[in-house]
C-alpha cells in the first residue's frame, strides 16, 4: 500500500514546487557550520589561552565536513535530476553553476590572508614566500596547504562536482551502478595504493569520496520517492555521531583527528543518516525548521570560510593581552568569537555573496539555456 505523506503533498500527489525549497538542508548547513566553528574555537582556546574551559571532545565538531560533504551528494542530484544527458550545454551550466558557487567569495577571503600574511610578516603560522598562491586560488590538489586552511575541503568539493560532470554524460537510470562502481574504484585506489601516487591521485580516491557518493545515493532515495522511517533514522544517525565522537577521543593535535575510512565509518555514515531521515521528516511529515536556523544555512558558506582566521587571531591577541580572569575571560573569547564569525558571515553573504550569486544566475541563464523535464527535480509522493 502507497504511503500517504501529509501537508506537503497537492491533491493530485506530487509535491508542489519546479524546485523544492528544503528547509532542513539550510538547518543542516547551518548546524554542520556552526560545528566546526565550535570546533576551532576549542582548539584555539585550547592552544593559546590559559586556564581553557572548552572540553576535548568539542574538537569533534570538524565532523561538520563530513555533513557538508553528504550535502553536497545530496544537492547535486536535486539540481542535475532532469538535466538531459549527454548534453554540452548541460554540462556546462552545471559546472557555471558550481564554478560561480564556490569561487567569489572563497577568494574575497583568500586574498584578505594574502593581505594578512603580507601585512603581518612573521606573525602567522607561515611567510607570504611559503604560500602557495595560484593552487590555492584555483583549488587545485597539492602536497602544500592551501593559503586558506579550510579550503583542503573545497578541493574535494571541486574534484567531486567534475566528476559528477562526467556522470552527467550517462544516461540517469545507470546513475546507481554508476555510484556502486565509483565507491568501489575508492576502495581500489586505496587497496593498490594509486592514491599516494599524486596530489590528484590522492583526491581522487581519498575515503571522503564515498561521503559524497553516499548523498548522492540519498537524493536518489528522496527524489525516487523511497521515504521511510525518518525519525529512526535521524535518532540513529544522532547516537551513532555521538558514540563515534567518543570512541575517537581525545583530540590531542590536529593530527589525531581522523581521516580515513574510520572518519567515514565514524562520521560519513551517520552524517549520511542524519541528512535521509530529516529529509524524510520534511517531505512526509511536514517537519518544521526553525526560521534562525534556514538563515544561518544561507551564511553557512560565507562562515566556514570566514571563522578560522578570526577564531586564530582573536585567540592570539587574547592570549597576549587580556588578562587572565580564571574563566570569565575565556567565556568571553568564546562568545565574542562566535558572533563576530557569524557577523563577518552575515554581512559577507548580503554585501557579497548573494548580490554576485544574483549577478552570475542571471548572466548564467542568458549563456546556458538548457530545458529540463517538468517536475524533474520535485521528489516523488510515493514510496516502494
Amino acid at each position: 500500500m502507497a504511503y500517504k505523506p501529509r501537508k506537503v503533498v497537492s491533491a493530485g500527489g506530487e509535491l508542489k514546487g519546479k524546485i523544492m525549497q528544503l528547509k532542513s538542508i539550510q538547518a543542516l548547513r547551518a548546524i554542520a557550520a556552526m560545528m566546526v566553528l565550535v570546533s576551532h574555537l576549542a582548539q584555539s582556546e585550547l592552544r593559546f589561552v590559559p586556564d581553557a574551559i572548552s572540553a576535548v571532545w568539542m574538537v569533534a565538531g570538524v565532523s561538520g565536513v563530513d555533513l557538508f560533504f553528504v550535502i553536497s551528494g545530496v544537492v547535486m542530484v536535486l539540481v542535475t535530476r532532469g538535466l538531459p544527458t549527454a548534453n554540452p550545454r548541460a554540462i556546462g551550466s552545471f559546472l557555471y553553476a558550481r564554478v560561480t558557487r564556490i569561487y567569489p567569495i572563497y577568494w574575497l577571503f583568500t586574498f584578505a590572508m594574502i593581505a594578512a600574511y603580507l601585512v603581518l610578516p612573521g606573525g602567522l603560522a607561515r611567510s607570504a614566500d611559503d604560500l602557495n598562491i595560484v593552487s590555492s586560488l584555483l583549488l587545485l590538489p597539492s602536497s602544500e596547504p592551501p593559503v586558506l586552511a579550510v579550503s583542503w575541503t573545497l578541493v574535494h568539493e571541486m574534484y567531486f562536482y567534475l566528476a559528477f560532470a562526467v556522470v552527467l554524460l550517462i544516461p540517469a537510470r545507470w546513475l546507481p551502478a554508476v555510484l556502486l562502481g565509483w565507491m568501489s574504484g575508492v576502495v581500489a585506489g586505496q587497496m593498490t595504493g594509486l592514491n599516494a601516487a599524486n596530489p590528484a591521485t590522492y583526491i581522487a580516491f581519498h575515503p571522503l569520496t564515498t561521503e559524497f557518493v553516499l548523498g548522492c545515493v540519498i537524493g536518489l532515495l528522496v527524489m525516487s520517492g523511497r521515504r521511510r522511517f525518518g525519525a529512526p533514522l535521524l535518532a540513529l544517525g544522532v547516537i551513532w555521531w555521538i558514540a563515534a565522537s567518543i570512541w575517537l577521543a581525545p583530540y590531542e593535535a590536529f593530527e589525531d583527528i581522523p581521516m580515513g575510512w574510520d572518519r567515514v565509518v565514524s562520521w560519513g555514515v551517520p552524517a549520511a543518516l542524519i541528512v535521509y531521515g530529516a529529509l524524510c521528516l520534511e517531505l512526509d511529515q511536514g517537519l518544521n525548521v526553525p526560521a534562525p536556523l534556514t538563515r544561518i544555512g544561507d551564511w553557512s558558506y560565507a562562515l566556514y570560510l570566514c571563522h578560522l582566521p578570526i577564531v586564530a587571531l582573536l585567540s592570539r591577541l587574547w592570549a597576549d593581552y587580556v588578562p587572565d580572569l580564571i574563566w570569565l575571560d575565556n567565556l568571553a573569547l568564546l562568545a565574542i568569537g562566535a558572533v563576530l564569525s557569524l557577523g563577518v558571515a552575515a554581512a559577507a553573504f548580503h554585501l557579497f555573496e548573494r548580490p554576485v550569486l544574483k549577478l552570475t544566475r542571471k548572466l548564467g541563464g542568458e549563456v546556458f539555456q538548457t530545458k529540463q523535464a517538468a517536475n524533474a527535480r520535485t521528489p516523488a509522493a510515493r514510496i516502494w
